[in-house]
């Protein structure tokens, strides 16, 4: 192993928060193949009474193996896998750091609001709020969608009702064509209302009329079409249990439907939190490649 390629590793392994003892050990094992702690302690100038320490933290990552024998041995993981595991790992440590001060965030929120201060504080919550009944859900949304930077993954229950609505929510299809125009990526999944049992042919042809009808409702009413080259739209029959959208992969609408009136959204939740949206789109994602009909 050249003396350039071992400094661009270092270089890469430095910025992915590793540290010298890290480094150290990790590269003299890719040059040893197999070593005891006692070898690598000698190999990579970390001290005994660390190395056992800092062996823990490289096996955390997925950068080495460990021979259960006596004494153990321990032998690098090659680097390519080794990469993919140090990004998954910093991945979901930030994630967790996040989701940390997110909800730190969301318990001091209130107080800080709460306290008289001599500047002036916006009373509307960032990491948490509630919207009832169709205007504020609608202002809600209107706001979320002039604030989407890069993708929306939105869900609709379809039925006769949703047809027949659809012409009353003008201010909330207007919004998703502007994000549109404004080159936000969008995807629509619809599920119907059918439980885990096997639906029949003549229902299939009804739930793809329907989806036929709503294609050609959004395109007519609101220019909103499957021909657009950021938006993508399909369907699955099975009911989805809660209904959400994932705005830029950080904020997540949850949908609660009005009991009395199934066809309508009776309030929403709005939850800035990554690693839920993180859960949740990773949900959203299966449904659209395993169960979805275009």
């Amino acid at each position: 192993m050249s003396n350039q390629i071992i400094e661009e590793l270092i270089e890469f392994l430095r910025s992915a928060n590793l540290s010298n003892y890290e480094i150290n050990a990790y590269i003299a094992l890719l040059k040893s193949n197999k070593l005891t702690a006692r070898e690598l302690s000698d190999k990579s100038k970390v001290p005994t009474g660390r190395i056992y320490e800092i062996l823990d933290i490289l096996k955390e990552k997925g950068m080495i193996e460990i021979q259960d024998s006596r004494p153990k041995i321990y032998k690098a993981v090659l680097f390519n896998e080794a990469s993919h595991n140090i990004i998954s790992h910093l991945k979901n440590h930030q994630q967790r750091k996040v989701s940390s001060l997110i909800n730190h965030a969301k318990q001091l929120e209130t107080k800080v609001n709460a306290i008289n201060f001599p500047i002036s504080i916006d009373s509307s919550k960032i990491f948490w709020s509630t919207a009832y009944g169709w205007r504020s859900i609608f202002e809600l949304y209107i706001k979320r969608f002039n604030l989407l930077k890069e993708s929306l993954l939105m869900t609709g229950f379809l039925n006769e009702n949703t047809l027949k609505v659809l012409p009353q929510a003008k201010n909330f299809y207007k919004g998703i064509h502007i994000a549109l125009n404004r080159g936000i990526h969008i995807k629509y999944l619809w599920s119907f209302e059918f439980d885990e049992r096997p639906i029949s042919e003549e229902q299939n042809a009804i739930n793809e009329m329907i989806f036929k009808k709503l294609s050609e409702k959004l395109k007519n009413l609101y220019n909103i079409s499957l021909k657009l080259d950021k938006f993508e739209m399909r369907y699955i029959e099975k009911r989805i249990p809660i209904s959400y959208d994932i705005f830029d992969n950080n904020r997540v609408l949850i949908k609660l439907r009005n009991p009395l009136k199934p066809w309508q959204i009776f309030a929403c939740l709005n939850v800035l939190d990554p690693v839920l949206a993180h859960e949740l789109k990773e949900k959203y994602e299966n449904m659209w490649l395993f169960d979805a009909i275009k």
